[in-house]
């Protein structure tokens, strides 16, 4: 069986990627990524303390992670950050999507541009049992053949999942499979290969 790689090229000015692990082509250490991306995006020097603190810290907890690719929403207009990621799994693994809330999911079918016919799904429940503070997630699932392709954010802000849906189905239309050359695997492919 040939190895497949799930890779993605979101636009710059809005989407910064987490490294998953350190020395990275931008960066030797999770602290110096932070500087850097905080040097480039933030508004003021104050802006970018906070940030830099924010970002290594994320960082530090993604590092060494190895599940999936993460990526920022992180405009340099001073938007909310939201925390986006993107991981292909066997889909033997995944199971049927389970609502994991008392209340009702919202499933849509997306089309995105290599990955083809997919849904998006929001689900709301509570974030944790010890709080009444609403988790928003979103989920966007492919499923092509024996690997499934996912996009999930989560928030506790259920106005910034629904302005987050535009943009992120640009993500997903910035998404695809290829080969080890690095030859476009179309999605009806997968299940060959």
């Amino acid at each position: 069986m040939q190895r497949l790689v799930l890779a993605a090229d979101p636009d710059p000015d809005l989407w910064v990627r987490v490294p998953a692990s350190y020395p990275d082509a931008g960066a030797a250490t999770p602290e110096e990524w932070a500087r850097a991306v905080a040097a480039d995006r933030a508004r003021s020097p104050e802006d970018a303390a906070v940030l830099t603190r924010v970002l290594h810290d994320l960082a530090e907890h993604e590092n060494g992670k190895h599940a999936g690719t993460v990526y920022l929403y992180l405009p340099d207009d001073g938007s909310p950050m939201h925390k986006v990621r993107l991981r292909a799994v066997p889909t033997e693994e995944l199971g049927p999507v389970e609502p994991v809330s008392p209340l009702e999911p919202v499933e849509d079918v997306v089309d995105a541009e290599h990955l083809g016919r997919g849904t998006r799904t929001i689900v709301a429940g509570r974030a944790h049992e010890s709080t009444d503070d609403l988790l928003v997630t979103v989920v966007y699932r492919w499923e092509l053949g024996w690997v499934t392709v996912l996009l999930t954010m989560a928030t506790l802000d259920p106005g910034a999942a629904l302005a987050m849906l535009d943009l992120l189905d640009g993500l997903a239309d910035d998404v695809w499979v290829e080969d080890e050359s690095g030859t476009l695997v179309a999605a009806t492919e997968v299940t060959d290969v």
